[in-house]
């Protein structure tokens, strides 16, 4: 009986070490692919990514400004799953970094120094949307589904569109903000009251005022 347990305690023993053992990630190397040493991007929506490697549970990502050695500021410092990350980065120099890391083991971080340079999206920010319907002052029953469109802005990328309950001035709720790049969307199951809706313009660089018009539900 006690030969038993004895083999018992070794086999529970070999099994724990099997299970609590972490694999040796120190020696390795993270291959950046985006952005690499010395890009000049004109586009301040950056991707990040770098190939994966064996047995890591996450990856640390920094980015900083203008450099990790004289940062003026950390912009990213974040643990991610997956092989890429997305920032939006104003005009300047960075400098960002990642490794690989699992629950014993890290790896040396993988740097590289980018610039996000002047775009060359269109000032927009005098230009005005124009909306179609609903026509201002329109009145519709609960049941009703409204569509909402207006014309498309050139060099415009997104519109952004919100919905208030009764005035943007004076908005018990905003019962829609969101931002798409079509020219239309539609609400249905309104309450009745008064309601003003608007939409601007927006690229990379630039956005429009609001264009603003009222309807109500009866």
């Amino acid at each position: 009986m006690k030969n038993i347990s004895f083999i018992l305690t070794l086999l529970v023993m070999f099994s724990c070490d099997d299970i609590i053992e972490v694999e040796d990630i120190s020696s390795s190397t993270i291959t950046v692919l985006a952005p690499q040493e010395g890009s000049a991007l004109t586009n301040s929506n950056v991707v990040f990514s770098w190939e994966g490697i064996e047995d890591v549970e996450n990856y640390h990502i920094q980015i900083a400004n203008p450099t990790f050695a004289n940062a003026i500021e950390v912009i990213a410092d974040s643990l991610v799953t997956n092989t890429s990350f997305s920032a939006t980065l104003s005009t300047n120099n960075y400098e960002w970094r990642v490794r690989a890391e699992n629950s014993g083991y890290q790896t040396a971080y993988t740097s590289q120094n980018f610039s996000v340079t002047e775009t060359d999206a269109v000032d927009i920010s005098t230009e005005t949307v124009v909306l179609l319907a609903p026509a201002d002052g329109l009145v519709f029953d609960t049941t009703e589904t409204i569509n909402f469109s207006w014309e498309t802005l050139l060099n415009a990328n997104s519109y952004v569109v919100q919905i208030a309950t009764p005035s943007f001035a004076d908005a018990i709720e905003i019962i829609e903000d969101e931002t798409t790049t079509a020219t239309n969307f539609s609400v249905s199951a309104l309450d009745a009251s008064n309601y003003e809706w608007r939409v601007k313009a927006t690229n990379l660089d630039y956005q429009t005022n609001y264009t603003t018009q009222g309807f109500t539900i009866e």
